[in-house]
Order: structure tokens, then sequence, then C-alpha cells
């Protein structure tokens, strides 16, 4: 395992490069140890119902399906490197209102207010999401790609396990909410160290090192030009070729990957009682799953290939709602999130490699763009219909219908991908 992370056996030319894109995702996986994994927690302890956490589920996947082909356009006509930067900053500075929110006096409005600024955040995010796959795929070489995203999985992993007990251990010894305040700021770290690693990642492409036009247009100039010439820059015609087989394969995977994820705060916290420092065990035994499988991705991909690797992790990852429907004690609720983190480091580990040993070269950005519509449409519709499953069935009874979905979507990826 210790010679897998020895960064000095990398070949010189990526070295710095690789360390840079190791080191934004280890600072974004403290982001996700604070914020992120503690956000629809807090906003269940302030009174949000399944239907609320499913829109702060959805809300960056409806932004992200709103700006994203406009954000590929715009892509095509900006540098790759600075777009990255600047829309990251953007982004990421608004987690700053986070911070802020827990010390509002009125608890009964807070989860809406949240999912407004979850709506805002993610208009720079959309952006941020299209221009950082394109940057991955021009920095890192095919061969390198599944070495790459296992260290990034682990660095994740491994940064969000270390915040997590952190932040849990800051909210068991602090009362209710001001120990979301230093959870909250402790993303913003996080967010922004991040944000500064991805702005030494360098490029080196022909096209990043051309001579910008004496009179570019503006910004905006060019965001209206984009949409009104929409037919052209959007690249329809992507949908008429092979890659709109891979497009109804992204939207299936993530489609069943979120149908549960709304149910899991509100049966945590209402069903099963757990407390926030339990769940803080829960998120740093998961991503400890993540980083012990992530150090094998490399060996399994060889094996079962990109495709067959995302495919049977999602069979895995069936296990986590399963599990969690019939957990009636802290013992199960922590081996669901040990199978789930081990599944999700070969699912979300080779997903993106298998997504792009099937983009076609010649259109990479409309591609991408296009697979983060697909992909956000089916994390859209799974936040909004996964909690209506739940108000149909009961909790229970649809964590486990919908661990099924899961796992037959896994098998038609190995089966049709």
């Amino acid at each position: 395992m210790f010679r897998w992370l020895n960064l000095g056996l990398l070949p010189a030319e990526y070295r710095g490069n690789f360390s840079h894109l190791i080191a934004d995702i280890a600072w974004y996986g403290v982001l996700n140890g604070s914020s992120l994994s503690f956000l629809t927690i807090y906003a269940a302890r302030v009174g949000a119902t399944a239907e609320q956490i499913g829109w702060i589920n959805a809300a960056p996947a409806l932004m992200s399906l709103l700006f994203a082909l406009p954000a590929g356009a715009l892509l095509e006509q900006r540098f790759l490197h600075p777009m990255v930067v600047r829309t990251a900053v953007i982004h990421r500075l608004l987690y700053l209102i986070l911070v802020f929110l827990p010390l509002w006096g009125s608890t009964s409005i807070q989860p809406s207010v949240l999912i407004g600024l979850i709506f805002l955040f993610y208009i720079p995010g959309a952006a941020l999401s299209v221009s950082f796959n394109a940057l991955f795929a021009e920095t890192v070489p095919a061969d390198w790609r599944a070495w790459v995203a296992g260290m990034r999985n682990a660095a994740f992993a491994i940064a969000t396990i270390v915040s997590s007990l952190i932040c849990g251990y800051i909210l068991n010894i602090s009362p209710f909410p001001t120990g979301y305040v230093w959870v909250f700021l402790i993303g913003v770290i996080g967010a922004a160290m991040s944000t500064v690693h991805l702005y030494f990642v360098r490029v080196g492409t022909k096209e990043n090192h051309k001579v910008p036009r004496e009179n570019p247009r503006p910004l905006v100039a060019t965001f209206l030009g984009i949409i009104a010439d929409y037919k052209r820059v959007f690249h329809f015609e992507i949908l008429h070729t092979p890659f709109r087989h891979i497009l109804l394969i992204m939207l299936g995977f993530h489609l069943a990957q979120y149908l549960p994820v709304p149910l899991f705060p509100i049966y945590t916290v209402k069903v099963l009682g757990i407390s926030d420092q339990f769940i803080s065990l829960g998120n740093a035994l998961f991503f400890f799953s993540v980083f012990v499988g992530s150090t094998q991705l490399v060996r399994i991909t060889r094996v079962l290939g990109n495709r067959g690797t995302t495919g049977f992790g999602l069979m895995l990852l069936s296990g986590f709602p399963a599990l969690l429907s019939i957990a009636h004690s802290p013992a199960v609720y922590l081996l669901a999130n040990f199978i789930g983190g081990a599944a999700w480091s070969l699912a979300g580990g080779a997903l993106f490699n298998y997504l792009l040993d099937r983009v076609p070269e010649e259109a990479r950005g409309p591609s991408l763009a296009w697979f983060n519509v697909v992909a956000n449409a089916g994390v859209l519709v799974g936040s909004l219909v996964g909690p209506l499953v739940g108000l149909w069935l009961g909790l229970p009874l649809a964590l486990l219908i919908l661990a099924g979905v899961r796992f037959l979507m896994g098998w038609v990826i190995i089966r049709w991908g």
C-alpha cells in the first residue's frame, strides 16, 4: 500500500499536476466531511421534511441542467484553466454564508432559506463541474487515470474521515446550533485550500498558450450569444451519435444512486435516533472503506475494466439502503456505512474513467457538458421522486425497494453498458 502512495514514483512531467489534483480533492474532503456531510443533518434537526431535503439534493442538479450546456459552450470560447479557477472561487466563496445560518434566531424558515442558498451556490458550481471534468481529461493521460482516480478517492476519504470525526466531536461538546457554525467554518477553509491547488494545476496544450484576441467579448455578451445560437453551440448532434447510449447509462446510474439518498438523513435522525457524533463515526467508517477500496482500484479495473467495476460497484452499493432499512442498532448502521464505502470506492472511482473511455475526443467539451446534463437529470428526478416513494411505501420498505433499483441498474451496466 505504501508503494502505491509514493508520489516519487511518478514521471517528473506529471508529478506536479497529479500532486495538486490529489491535494485539491483532499481539501475538498475537508469540505465534504464538514459542511456537505452535515448539511442535510442540520436541515433535519431544524425541522426539514424529506421533501425539503430532496430539494436540497436536487438544487445542484437543477442548476446544472440549466447551466451545464451554456458552460460547455462557453468553455469552447474561453481558456480552460482560468475558467476552472474563477468558477471555483465564486462557487466556494458562497459557502461563507452557511457559517452565519445557525446564528439566525428563527429555525422554522431555515430549511427554505437553505434550499434557496443551494440554488445560488450551484449556478457557478455547474460551470465548475463541466470545466473541471475537461481539466482532468486534459491533464491526466488515459493510462494514468485509474491511478489518479484511486489516489484522489483515497485522499478524499482520509480528509473526510478526519474532518468528520473532528466535526462530530465539536457537535458533541457544543450546544445546538453553535457547533454548526464551526462545522461550516471548517468547510470554508477546505473549499478555499482546494481552490488554491486548482490554481497551481498547469495545462500544457497549445490551446492554453495561444494569444487571446485583442478585444475579447465580455463574458455576459458571450453568454447571451450562446443562448441566441443555442442550436449550434449546444451540439445537439451528439444525441444522434453512439455516445447517446452512454448518456442513457449515465442517466440510469445517477437515478438509481440518488433515489434513496433523501431518505437517509430522515431515517437516520428521526427513526433510528442516531446522534451527530455517531453519524460522524458512520461517515468516518464509510470513507475509511472508500480509502481501502481505492488502494485496490487499479488492480480491480485491470480485471473488470472501468465498465465492469462501475456496474459491480453500483450493485454492491445497493447494500447501503438495504441494510439501513433493517437497522435496529448502531452496529447495523455502521455495517451499512462500511459496505457503502467499499462500493463507492469502485463505482465512484471507475465511473468517470468509464465515461472518458467513451467520450469522442473531437467533441470532448460538449460531450462532457451533455454528461453533466443527463447525470444531473438523474440526480434531480431521484432526489424528488425518492421522498414520494418513501411517503407512499413507508421508509423501511422504500429503502429496500430502492436498493433493488441500484442492484438492477448495476447489472444493466455490466450487461449492456
